[in-house]
């Protein structure tokens, strides 16, 4: 979710991917429960407040964890799984697959005890697909090929924000219908279980006009959880949704998360029992190994990080000067000296094993180690020729970033990388709250600043698609033709060897345009509590899963 602009879950990395999930180790959820303990309660620490719970503004990966915690679709991620959540079980489908019919579940009711219409999901549907309501993130509508969705956001189509054509339909109260311009994706059902494919109640949102979604109060729950409390900037409290269709698989009761910038305060919090979970980066990994072993968790996710390079800038327009940035830092040094928490260093956007091809090989075997690999000989060549071009000598460049002291080394490493290699290059470090650091992104007020990426779906496409032109989530302002092309024709092949193709191809011309500067593929560590169980960290879906975890007698 952004699993766009997201945060990672345990706040070690806050970056900016979409939609995202993580992978890793997760406990065991089978229960026994002669083992509960009396007190369902989680304790937890987050580097930074909710941004938004407003789904059409949502484009971080921990807002939509929220959501996903407090809400529900018509299908959920768990497990790594796809699992039928309001709707009843699996659609029916029209010959064609342009057409598929959802029945939703008998009983199910919002948090203030009306029920969960059919038009619930066509009002959400829409309202995310509505020109008024300033969508961010909706330009998964048109990547799922929900009729009419294209034409609906593209400002010079005639259909422009004429959401009432969106492909849905209310069949009476329990009948969802959901119409495509082609066959679904193979994606689909893991795709709607994100936030802005969510019911949404037309007389709430109305009701808190400007403040929907800014507070707790705003908002109703369909979920596995409410939100009880939001004190900003300080944390938030879940209590269980008994009136949950699948309350009785819920187990915890409260779950406490407290915002805590600093690492070292987080770590005291955990190591005094205040929390029960923490992620772990760079030198504390190596101490909590000694201290807790048996407490310690790792694995590798699908979320890659880069740094965007703003083409609006006519200096980053000059494709010599985006390489020798590209060229300037070790990202080995970086992930192996500084994270230390298992992240690979990546000269390319679509991760390592995440998705299979038609030929049973993983998307990344055309180039397992990616592009524009090289060192300080290739950044100090390619600075000669991009000063010369620009007519140069020297350049001030902003770094923008998210606050936090560890994302403080990692802002000075890069500075210190850039300027070393690139000689006359000044780099100012500019740290902001993340909701400020979302919006000066979104302006384009930086010249370099975090990204990353986690998938909203297992597809190449959801790393790729959005550097198209024009883009609302493509913050380099990169355009190349084509690459343009290359995806439009894998969103129509059929195909699927010619498509894969297109893909690859595709993510080929963007790193050797240069048009980010990748960082890593994101490894996670954590330790946990060893009465805290079913606690996930899934690869597709929630960031967090809180929905199989449970604590045990202790």
């Amino acid at each position: 979710m952004k699993k766009v602009y997201s945060l990672f879950i345990f706040g070690l990395v806050l970056i900016l991917i979409l939609s995202g999930c993580s992978s890793g180790k997760k406990n065991s959820s089978q229960t026994d429960s002669n083992s509960l303990a009396s007190k369902q309660i989680l304790n937890q620490s987050q580097t930074a407040d909710i941004p938004t719970l407003d789904s059409t503004q949502a484009t971080d990966t921990l807002s939509n964890n929220v959501l996903e915690m407090v809400n529900a679709g018509l299908t959920r991620m768990h497990k790594g799984k796809v699992e039928w959540d309001l709707a009843a079980g699996a659609p029916q489908i029209s010959s064609d697959k342009k057409t598929y019919t959802f029945t939703l579940r008998k009983g199910i009711k919002w948090s203030d005890g009306k029920p969960i219409t059919a038009q619930n999901f066509v009002y959400g549907w829409q309202h995310e697909n509505d020109p008024a309501a300033k969508p961010q993130y909706n330009f998964l509508y048109t990547s799922a090929y929900i009729k009419n969705a294209s034409k609906i956001q593209n400002p010079k189509d005639p259909m422009f924000g004429k959401y009432q054509n969106l492909g849905i339909k209310a069949i009476g109260d329990d009948k969802v219908q959901i119409f495509f311009d082609k066959a679904a994706p193979p994606f689909f059902y893991s795709l709607i279980s994100q936030p802005l494919f969510f019911p949404q109640r037309e007389d709430i949102i109305k009701k808190a006009g400007k403040n929907y979604g800014q507070e707790a109060s705003t908002i109703l729950s369909n979920g596995p959880f409410k939100l009880k409390s939001w004190d900003h900037g300080k944390g938030w409290i879940y209590v269980k949704n008994t009136g949950y269709w699948n309350a009785k698989n819920i187990h915890l009761k409260t779950i406490n998360v407290k915002v805590v910038k600093e690492e070292g305060t987080r770590i005291n919090l955990y190591k005094t029992n205040k929390t029960d979970t923490v992620g772990l980066t760079g030198d504390y990994i190596d101490q909590m190994k000694q201290s807790n072993p048996k407490e310690i968790h790792k694995g590798l996710t699908s979320t890659t990080r880069f740094l965007f390079l703003n083409e609006k800038n006519k200096y980053l327009k000059n494709i010599n000067l985006r390489k020798a940035i590209n060229y300037s830092f070790d990202r080995n040094d970086f992930v192996n000296i500084l994270m230390k928490d298992g992240s690979l260093g990546s000269h390319f956007v679509v991760p390592k094993d995440f998705v299979m091809g038609p030929d049973g090989k993983d998307f990344r075997s055309v180039a397992p180690d990616g592009y524009l690999i090289g060192g300080k000989a290739e950044a100090q060549k390619y600075w000669n020729k991009a000063k010369k071009e620009l007519g140069v000598t020297s350049l001030n460049l902003t770094l923008l970033t998210q606050d936090g002291d560890q994302l403080k080394k990692w802002d000075e490493y890069l500075a210190n990388q850039i300027e070393t290699n690139l000689k006359g290059i000044k780099i100012t470090i500019n740290q902001q709250p993340f909701g400020n650091f979302l919006k000066l992104q979104t302006d384009f007020k930086f010249d370099i600043s975090y990204g990353g990426w986690a998938p909203d779906y297992r597809d190449p496409m959801t790393y790729l698609d959005m550097f198209t032109t024009g883009h609302p989530q493509n913050s380099s302002a990169w355009s190349n033709k084509t690459f343009d092309q290359l995806i439009m024709s894998a969103q129509n092949e059929v195909d699927q060897t010619k498509r894969w193709n297109d893909l690859q191809q595709a993510e080929k011309i963007l790193m050797n345009d240069a048009a980010i500067a990748p960082l890593d593929q994101d490894g996670q560590t954590w330790a946990s509590k060893q009465y805290v169980k079913g606690l996930d960290y899934p690869l597709y879906g929630p960031e967090i899963d809180y929905t199989g975890a449970y604590i045990t007698k202790h």
